[in-house]
């Protein structure tokens, strides 16, 4: 089993309700109020929809839960970092992460519960795929944040990225229809411009997701090698789609002329960290409009990689600096708790770990 096996509410688009709504003898524009409580008020039940009918909201009750994930458990780093296991009904977990940054909130979501993508240093990809997030469980993820932001009178969410757990771009039907609600002026009416993809490089999903137009949307590439024989051994996406293909794909994505894509690159010791390295990525990064955001590896259970030290991460960004690679050092935010880049999931839920290594 690869997807949800119920639908709620949070997983129909407005027009959907509609139909629905008229097969039951009900207006159409019952459909607009519905997604108005969903994601504008953040409704998490019927009974708070006061502007529907009670009958109606007794009947839809029947019909479709409302779709509010269970939190299997919460937690907050002295930073004010927040992280949330969601629990399905088959008691697999997915996690999202709140990141504050002065006035700034930007919450990290997840698309799918584990991931296929298999990269060196990362937790997800130690649990496997499980399954996909259904549009309505990764919109959820976002209400449930907001509602927490909200009701502890913090600055309200400011950034949404697709940068949790799975790729992106391998469940792109459900994270595009979230997308039309997250920028719809009914739905959270976020922009785009404040919405960012993150994918290891799928050059099919970045082709399709280059159709739909949407040339303000931000996106993020997870390079971490730029050399194909180490990528190969880092990410095996890298195999069927290697770095001259990618680069292409990006040179070719349709976006504003004052956009530039996110390069993510994270920093392990002894691994990716030399002057040759920092080479290899400005090359890569030549003719784009890119800024590099360096990450210092974060330390997980079950893998050998090692942080590598400030005077390395600082040399590194150096030397992208002298190619006039504009570069910014990613800040970690709650890694004591397991919430930072690479640290999400439990490989527990799927199998047993094994140690990683990477050879040069």
């Amino acid at each position: 089993m690869t997807e949800a096996t119920t639908r709620s509410v949070s997983d129909f688009s407005e027009s959907e309700i509609a139909a629905i709504l008229l097969e039951i003898g009900q207006p159409k524009f019952r459909a607009r109020q519905i997604q108005e409580w969903l994601w504008t008020h953040l409704a998490v039940s019927w009974d708070q929809m006061t502007n529907l009918p009670k009958g109606l909201r007794q009947d839809l009750a029947e019909r479709w839960e409302v779709g509010v994930p269970a939190v299997a458990e919460e937690q907050v780093s002295q930073d004010g970092t927040a992280k949330w296991a969601f629990q399905d009904a088959a008691g697999r977990r997915y996690e999202s992460v709140m990141i504050p940054d002065d006035d700034r909130r930007t919450a990290c979501i997840s698309t799918q519960v584990g991931c296929a993508m298999g990269c060196a240093f990362c937790r997800t990809a130690q649990m496997g795929f499980l399954r996909n997030l259904s549009n309505g469980e990764i919109l959820q993820q976002v209400a449930h944040v907001k509602r927490w932001l909200r009701d502890r009178n913090e600055p309200p969410l400011s950034n949404i990225v697709f940068m949790g757990m799975g790729e992106p771009l391998d469940n792109l039907d459900n994270v595009a229809q979230a997308i039309r609600v997250l920028s719809d002026p009914a739905g959270m009416n976020f922009p785009m411009s404040q919405i960012t993809v993150s994918t290891v490089g799928r050059i099919d999903g970045l082709k399709k997701l280059g159709t739909l137009g949407w040339i303000n949307l931000r996106i993020a590439i997870s390079l971490n090698a730029a050399n194909d024989k180490l990528r190969d051994e880092l990410m095996p996406v890298n195999k069927g789609m290697p770095l001259a293909d990618l680069k292409q794909a990006l040179l070719d994505y349709p976006m504003t002329s004052r956009g530039r894509y996110l390069i993510e690159y994270v920093l392990i010791k002894g691994v990716n960290d030399s002057m040759a390295d920092a080479d290899a990525v400005a090359a890569f990064c030549a003719g784009l409009r890119c800024i590099v955001n360096v990450i210092p590896y974060n330390p997980q259970r079950f893998a050998s990689f090692e942080t590598p030290s400030d005077d390395t991460v600082l040399a590194f960004m150096m030397r992208l600096k002298e190619h006039k690679v504009f570069v910014k050092r990613r800040i970690t935010h709650g890694r004591e708790m397991m919430g930072a880049c690479g640290q999400l999931g439990n490989p527990e839920i799927r199998r047993k770990p094994v140690p990683i290594t990477v050879t040069r």
